[in-house]
């Protein structure tokens, strides 16, 4: 932020202006959230998902919503039961493995037990195996080991998927996906209750009809 006033103070005056800084700022995302992304294109993807049924009333919008994450549950479900041969879920160790592949042009030196000084490029980075940590603050916030912190394990000779935060292992996502949600029947399938039923409001007008229509009408009431 000094470096950015240094080179334009307007351009720290309208970052102020924005809000608070945890809402665009990685620094102060919550590490145990293991996440360093905050976007809202998950919102386009899920209207995408309802189709139809984000245009229709409100019940049968949450009746969509439970169809479409009752499905979502059952497959993931059943994915994960074929994941025997390994602790983590395959696209973590995919992408250890392109980050294995990303940590070559890194060097690692050991400078005390856990702790070594990499370089990359033209930067100089401090590790820390002890607490998993990375200067470049990417560990911390995603709980997967960075290039750096990669490089590191595979200089002692450790594997770094063992390094990877637990939340990605199979175990946690057999775990999230291991209840289902129940098929519900159709209203003309449910127990007769003895509550009143709630009828629809009624029309007073029809929608879209011409002025004169409406003045005639009012002149009659």
């Amino acid at each position: 932020m000094e470096a950015i006033d240094d080179a334009n103070p307007t351009t720290r005056e309208w970052l102020v202006d924005i809000g608070d800084q945890t809402r665009w700022t990685k620094y102060a995302f919550d590490p145990n959230v293991c996440c360093d992304e905050n976007k809202t294109n998950f919102v386009e993807s899920f209207n995408a998902t309802l189709g139809v049924d984000r245009c229709k009333c409100v019940l049968t919008l949450l009746e969509g919503i439970r169809r479409v994450t009752m499905v979502r549950m059952a497959t993931r479900k059943k994915k994960s039961e074929n994941w025997i041969n390994t602790d983590f879920c395959p696209n973590i160790v995919k992408r250890v493995k392109s980050l294995i592949s990303d940590s070559r042009k890194c060097k690692a030196f050991n400078s005390a037990d856990g702790f070594y000084e990499i370089k990359d490029g033209k930067s100089t980075l401090s590790v820390s195996l002890n607490d998993r940590t990375c200067m470049c603050n990417a560990w911390q916030l995603t709980g997967i080991p960075c290039k750096h912190a990669v490089r590191v394990i595979l200089h002692s000779s450790q594997d770094p998927i063992r390094f990877c935060n637990d939340w990605y292992s199979c175990k946690m996502y057999k775990q999230v996906y291991a209840s289902t949600i129940r098929s519900i029947p159709d209203p003309e399938h449910w127990p007769k209750m003895q509550f009143p039923l709630i009828k629809s409001p009624m029309m007073k007008r029809a929608i879209g009809r011409p002025a004169k229509n409406r003045k005639r009408e009012a002149d009659e009431e």
